[in-house]
C-alpha cells in the first residue's frame, strides 16, 4: 500500500551488479565516477571553517523561512563579486540543490503537470520529479562539433504545456552553456507559453578556459533582468566543496509582481520545513569569503586532468572529447564497435569505474563520462586502460 512515487523495482543493471561483485571481492578499483570533493582530497572544510560553525550565535534559534538575513547578504556578496546584482529579499535558502528543485516543483506545478529538462542531463532529476508527482519532458542538446540547443525539439516540448523549463549552466555532463541567441529564443518561447525558467548554476565557478585580463572567473548566469520568472540555483556543495554542510539557495528574478508572488509561495513552502541549520547559516559569510583558494585548487586539478584527456585523444583519432565550457566531468566519445555498456563493463573488469553515456540520456553510441576532479594519477591510469581497450579489435 505504498505510493508509486518511488521505485519499487530495485533490480540492479549489469553494471551495478558487476561493480558490487568487484567490490565484494576486494578488487582495487580506480573510480572515475567520483564527484564528491571530500573523497578526492578536495574537501573545502578545514579548521577555519569548522571554527566558523562553532559561533556562539548558533546557540539561538530564531528561524526565518527565507534564511537569516546575514546568510542571504553573504549570497548577495557572492553574486556581487561575479558582477551580478540581486537583493537579499530575492533569495531563499534551502538544504541543498535537491531541496531547491523540490520546492520549485511544488511551487510551480500541480501533481501530473510537467517540466522540461535537457537531454543529456542529471539522472537525479527524474526521481526528484517523480517524488513530487510531476513529469519530465526532454528537449535535446545536440553535438555537431559543439553543443547546441535543438530549438525544434524545445518548440515541440512546449506543446505539452509545461510549468517550467530546467536549464543547467554549465550542463552536467556536457559542460555546455546556452549561447546568447539560444537564451533569447528560450526566453521568447517561455514568455509565449507562460513557462518559468529554472537555471541550475552549481558549476558556474568552474570554466575550463582561464579568464582573460579583467574577466570574471565564472560562466554566464541567468540572474539579472528577465522577462519571465527565473529561478537560479546554487549552493555550498560545489561553490565551496562542502556537500556535508547542506546549504543551497534559490535566487529569484523576473517581472516584479510575478517575482513577489513566487517569493511568497517559496517562503510559505520553506516555512513548513525550516530545513537549513542555524550553524551553517551563521557561518555562511566566512565560508563564502574563503572559497577563492579552494576554487583555484579545483580549477588547477580540472586543468591538469583535461590536459591528460586531450593528450590521450591526441594519440588516438578514434577517441574524442565532446568539449564544453566548464564543469567537473568530461564526455569521451569512444569507438562504437562495442556498446557503451560493453565498454563500461570491460573497463570495470580491468579495475576502472566509468559511467556509460546512457545513464545521462545520451543519444546513440558510444560515450563515457569521466570525473575531472579525481586525482590526476587515477585519471591517468583510467585513460591508459581506455586507450588500450580502444586499440583492441
Amino acid at each position: 500500500m505504498l505510493s508509486r512515487r518511488w521505485p519499487h523495482d530495485a533490480t540492479p543493471n549489469a553494471w551495478s551488479m558487476l561493480l558490487a561483485e568487484r567490490r565484494a571481492a576486494g578488487a582495487t578499483l580506480v573510480d572515475l565516477t567520483e564527484a564528491n570533493p571530500t573523497q578526492v582530497g578536495l574537501g573545502g572544510v578545514g579548521p577555519d571553517e569548522l571554527a566558523a560553525l562553532a559561533s556562539p550565535e548558533a546557540a539561538r534559534y530564531e528561524p526565518d523561512p527565507r534564511g537569516t538575513l546575514s546568510a542571504r547578504d553573504a549570497v548577495v556578496g557572492y553574486y556581487r563579486e561575479r558582477s551580478l546584482a540581486i537583493g537579499a529579499e530575492d533569495i531563499v535558502l534551502s538544504a541543498g540543490t535537491s531541496e531547491s528543485y523540490a520546492h520549485l516543483f511544488r511551487l510551480l506545478a500541480d501533481p501530473g503537470e510537467s517540466f522540461l529538462v535537457p537531454a543529456p542531463s542529471y539522472p537525479l532529476l527524474e526521481p526528484l520529479a517523480a517524488l513530487e508527482g510531476v513529469r519530465l519532458i526532454r528537449y535535446r542538446l545536440a553535438w555537431d562539433g559543439g553543443w547546441h540547443l535543438d530549438l525544434g525539439s524545445l518548440e515541440a516540448a512546449m506543446e505539452h504545456g509545461p510549468r517550467g523549463m530546467i536549464v543547467v549552466q554549465p550542463n552536467h555532463p556536457t559542460g555546455s552553456c546556452l549561447a546568447a541567441d539560444e537564451l533569447a529564443a528560450v526566453e521568447r518561447l517561455c514568455e509565449r507559453h507562460g513557462v518559468a525558467i529554472v537555471s541550475d548554476e552549481v558549476f558556474a565557478d568552474f570554466p575550463w578556459a582561464a579568464p582573460g585580463p579583467g574577466e570574471q572567473g565564472s560562466l554566464p548566469s541567468l540572474l539579472g533582468e528577465r522577462r519571465v520568472m527565473t529561478f537560479v540555483l546554487s549552493g555550498l556543495s560545489k561553490v565551496c566543496g562542502m556537500p556535508q554542510l547542506k546549504l543551497g539557495w534559490i535566487a529569484v528574478a523576473g517581472p516584479l509582481a510575478a517575482r513577489a508572488d513566487a517569493l511568497r509561495g517559496l517562503e510559505w513552502i520553506a516555512d513548513l520545513f525550516l530545513s537549513v541549520g542555524t550553524p551553517v547559516q551563521m557561518a555562511l559569510p566566512r565560508l563564502l569569503a574563503g572559497r577563492h583558494a579552494w576554487q583555484a585548487h579545483v580549477r588547477e586539478r580540472i586543468a591538469i586532468n583535461l590536459a591528460q584527456v586531450r593528450e590521450t585523444i591526441g594519440r588516438r583519432r578514434d577517441l574524442d572529447l565532446l568539449g564544453g565550457a566548464g564543469g567537473w566531468v568530461a564526455v569521451l566519445r569512444v569507438p562504437a564497435r562495442r556498446s557503451e555498456e560493453a565498454w563500461a563493463l570491460e573497463l570495470l573488469r580491468r579495475g576502472v569505474v566509468v559511467h556509460p553515456g546512457q545513464f545521462f540520456d545520451f543519444e546513440g553510441e558510444a560515450y563515457l563520462v569521466l570525473s575531472l576532479i579525481v586525482g590526476p594519477a587515477d585519471l591517468g591510469v583510467g585513460l591508459r586502460h581506455v586507450e588500450s581497450l580502444a586499440g583492441e579489435s
